[in-house]
C-alpha cells in the first residue's frame, strides 16, 4: 500500500511546475521528465487504492441494507477481519501469488459469507489455478443477483478464455469495459484479457488497442506491458515492442519484470516472441 498522500502529489506537482517554469537545460528535463513519469504513476497507485477502500464502503452500505429487523435472530459476521483478508488476497492476486490469494480469500469468506467481493476474486485465483468449473460456480449465483458485477464477469471472462471460448469471453468483458460504475480493478483487467483474447485470435491490432487502454489505466501492470509487447511485435512495430518490455522491466517488485527483460533480451538477440501467452 502506497504512503502517499494528495497533499504530497500536490507538492511535487508545485515543485516540477516550478522547475519547468524557470527554462531548465537540456540535462535538467530529462530528469524532470522522469519525475513527471513517477509522479504520474504514483498517484495512479492511489487512485487505484482510493477505488478500492471506495468500493468497500459501498459493501457497507449494501450490508446495512440487509441487516434483519430487531426482532429477528442475528447472524454475526466479521465485516472488518473479512475485509483485512479480501486485501491480502488482492496483493496476492497482483504478485501473482494464486495460492496465497486463494487462501486469503477463502477466510475473508469463512469471516463474512455475505461478501460477494471475497468470491468474485476468490474465482480470479480459482481461475489462474486451472480450477475453472469451481471458479464459474462461484460466479454463477453472484451475477444472479448483481449481473452487473465486474469483478464476477472478468473470472467468467478468463474462464471462457481458457476453454477457448473466445467469443463468450470476450461478451463477458466488454460488459465490463462498458460499464460506467463497474469496480476500477474489474475495468483495468477486463481491458487486459480482453487484448489477451485479441491475441489468441492473432488480431493483434484489437490486441494493441486493448493492452494499450490496460496500461494507461494502470501503468504498473507488469503482465500489460509484457503482452502489449507481444501483440506491438507481431503487429510490425518492433522498436514499440521493446519500449514496451523496457518499460514492464523497469517496474519494481512486478512479478513480470523478468519476464519483459527475458523478452527484450531475446528478441534483441534475434529471437521471437510467442504469438501468446498461457491465460
Amino acid at each position: 500500500m502506497t504512503d502517499d498522500t494528495l497533499p504530497a502529489l500536490q507538492a511535487e506537482y508545485a515543485r516540477l511546475a516550478t522547475a519547468l517554469a524557470t527554462a531548465p537545460s537540456a540535462e535538467q528535463r530529462a530528469l524532470i521528465k522522469a519525475d513527471i513519469v513517477a509522479l504520474f504513476r504514483r498517484a495512479e497507485t492511489l487512485i487505484t487504492e482510493l477505488a478500492t477502500f471506495k468500493e468497500s464502503i459501498r459493501e457497507l452500505v449494501d450490508r446495512f441494507k440487509t441487516l434483519p429487523g430487531e426482532a429477528a435472530v442475528s447472524v454475526r459476521h466479521d465485516h472488518i477481519g473479512a475485509s483485512s483478508y479480501i486485501e491480502r488476497g488482492w496483493s496476492a492476486l497482483a504478485a501473482a501469488d494464486w495460492t496465497a490469494a486463494a487462501t486469503a480469500l477463502r477466510e475473508a469468506i469463512a469471516r463474512d459469507a455475505t461478501s460477494m467481493t471475497a468470491r468474485a476474486l476468490l474465482a480470479w485465483a480459482l481461475v489462474r489455478t486451472g480450477e475453472v468449473d469451481a471458479a464459474v460456480a462461484l460466479c454463477r449465483p453472484i451475477l444472479e443477483a448483481d449481473p452487473a458485477n465486474g469483478l464476477a464477469r472478468v473470472a467468467v471472462g478468463v474462464a471462457l478464455l481458457q476453454r477457448d471460448q473466445f467469443d463468450e469471453a470476450a461478451v463477458h468483458l466488454g460488459h465490463v469495459t462498458a460499464s460506467a460504475s463497474a469496480d476500477p480493478r474489474a475495468v483495468l483487467y477486463a481491458h487486459y484479457w480482453l487484448g489477451v483474447v485479441a491475441l489468441r485470435r492473432e488480431d493483434f491490432g484489437s490486441a494493441v488497442a486493448s493492452l494499450r487502454r490496460a496500461v494507461t489505466l494502470g501503468p504498473n501492470l507488469g503482465e500489460g506491458w509484457a503482452e502489449l509487447g507481444i501483440a506491438l511485435w507481431h503487429a510490425g512495430a518492433p522498436a514499440d515492442a521493446r519500449e514496451a518490455w523496457r518499460v514492464g522491466a523497469g517496474i519494481r517488485h512486478s512479478p513480470h519484470q523478468t519476464r519483459c527483460l527475458d523478452l527484450e533480451t531475446v528478441t534483441a538477440a534475434g529471437g521471437m516472441p510467442p504469438r501468446w501467452s498461457p491465460a
